[in-house]
C-alpha cells in the first residue's frame, strides 16, 4: 500500500481549520508557505529556500520547517539515489520532523496538527524505504501511519484539505487489491473504501484545496490514466498544472504520456525535446520510449521505433515513474514483432509487458496480442 501513503504526503503538512496549534491559526504563515510551495514547484529553489527559512525561523521547534525542506530536497535532487549527500540530508530532515511531531503528540495525542505532521513524516519515510526495496521496513512504518490516516478520513467536512487524503485512500483501498490479488487476504484489516467517492474527492481536492492543490491535481490525472484508462480526463488535470508550472519536468513527463495516448503526437514531441535535454536517466528513459512509440504509431517507421524502444527498455527504470513506460515499450515491441511475423518475440515482449505494467490499458493490449 506504499502508494497510498506516498501520494498523500503533502496534504498532512498544512491546513487552516480551527485548532490551538500555531501554524494552522496563523494566516500570514499559511500564505507564506503557499508562496514558498509555488516557488518550489516552479523550480525557483532560491526563492523557496528564503521563504521556508522564514517559516523555520518563526517556528524553530515545529516540524513544519524541517518537512518543507525535506520536500524541497526530494524535488530539487530528483531522484535522491543519484545524490548521496542530498539523500543523507533528506533523511536527517525527516527524522528531525518526526521527533518534533512526536513531541507534540506526547503532550496531546488528539492534537490535529501533531497528527498530520506525524503522518506526513511517516509517509515519506515509508515511501523512501519502499523506493529502496526495503519493503518490510516500509510496511512497519506504514502501520504506524495508518492510525493517523484513519483520523484524517473523519476530517473532510471540517477541512477541505483532507479531501485529498480521503480520495486517495478511498480509491486505492478498492483498486489496489483488484490489481494486486496477493494482498487481498490482508485487506480485512483496513477500513473499507469507495472508488467512485474517491474520484469525486480527488476532483474536489484539485478545485478546493490550497496547500495540496498540485499533489491532488497530479494524482487525479495519474489515477484516471493508470486505472480508469481515460487519458482525456487525465489531460484535463495536467492542463491545470502545465498552465501554472510550465517548466516542471514531472508535469511535462506526465503530459507526454497523456498526449501520446490521445494521438496528439506533435505536441508530445515538443515536450519530448525538452526532456531529452535533461541528464537524469528517468527523463532520458521516458523521452526515448515515447519517441519510439511516436515513430511506430505516427511515422509508421518500425525500424526506428524498434531501435528506440529497445534502447528505452535497457535503461534502468524508476518504480514510480518509468516502469509503466517501459511496459508500454514492450507492448510496442510486441506489435512490431507481430507485423514482422516473429511469434517468439511477440510472446516474449507481451509477457514482459504484463509482468511490468500496472496501467490497465497496457495489460489489456498485451493480453490481446497474445490471443
Amino acid at each position: 500500500m506504499k502508494k497510498i501513503f506516498k501520494i498523500s504526503l503533502l496534504l498532512f503538512i498544512f491546513s487552516n481549520f480551527e485548532t490551538r496549534a500555531q501554524i494552522l491559526s496563523d494566516s500570514g504563515t499559511r500564505q507564506l508557505i503557499s508562496n514558498g510551495l509555488e516557488k518550489m514547484y516552479s523550480y525557483d529553489f532560491k526563492e523557496s529556500t528564503e521563504i521556508f527559512n522564514k517559516v523555520k525561523t518563526r517556528y524553530p521547534q515545529h516540524p513544519v520547517g524541517y518537512l518543507l525542506f525535506a520536500i524541497q530536497t526530494e524535488l530539487q535532487y530528483f531522484p535522491l539515489k543519484d545524490y548521496p549527500a542530498a539523500n543523507k540530508q533528506y533523511m536527517s530532515l525527516l527524522n528531525q520532523s518526526r521527533n518534533l511531531a512526536e513531541g507534540m503528540l506526547d503532550k496531546d495525542d488528539e492534537d490535529i496538527e501533531a497528527n498530520f505532521f506525524e503522518l506526513a513524516t511517516l509517509g515519506y519515510l515509508a515511501a523512501y524505504d519502499a523506493d529502496n526495496q526495503e519493503f518490510m521496513k516500509a510496511v512497519g512504518i506504514a502501520k504506524k501511519a495508518y492510525g493517523h490516516l484513519k483520523k484524517g478520513l473523519k476530517w473532510t467536512e471540517r477541512q477541505p484539505e483532507f479531501l485529498y487524503s480521503s480520495g486517495i485512500y478511498n480509491y486505492y483501498r478498492i483498486e489496489y487489491p483488484e490489481t494486486h490479488s496477493i494482498i487481498k487476504p490482508f485487506m480485512f484489516f483496513f477500513v473499507n473504501g469507495d472508488k467512485k467517492l474517491g474520484l469525486q474527492q480527488l476532483d474536489l481536492a484539485a478545485k478546493k484545496t490550497i496547500f495540496v492543490k498540485n499533489e491532488a491535481t497530479f494524482y487525479a490525472g495519474y489515477v484516471y490514466m493508470k486505472y480508469e484508462s481515460n487519458p482525456a480526463k487525465a489531460l484535463y488535470y495536467n492542463n491545470l498544472l502545465i498552465e501554472k508550472f510550465p517548466e516542471n519536468l514531472l508535469y511535462q513527463m506526465q503530459r507526454i504520456d497523456f498526449l501520446v495516448a490521445l494521438g496528439k503526437y506533435d505536441e508530445a514531441n515538443d515536450y519530448i525535446e525538452k526532456l531529452q535535454k535533461q541528464k537524469g536517466i528517468i527523463y532520458q528513459c521516458a523521452s526515448t520510449v515515447f519517441k519510439g512509440l511516436i515513430a511506430e504509431k505516427a511515422q509508421k517507421d518500425d525500424r526506428t521505433a524498434e531501435a528506440l524502444l529497445l534502447k528505452g527498455v535497457k535503461m534502468p527504470y524508476d518504480e514510480r515513474f518509468t516502469k509503466d513506460y517501459q511496459a508500454m515499450a514492450y507492448v510496442g515491441l510486441a506489435r512490431i514483432a507481430k507485423r514482422a511475423g516473429e511469434p517468439a518475440k511477440v510472446k516474449q515482449y507481451a509477457k514482459k509487458a504484463i509482468d511490468m505494467a500496472e496501467y490497465k490499458s497496457t495489460i489489456a493490449e498485451a493480453k490481446a496480442i497474445l490471443k
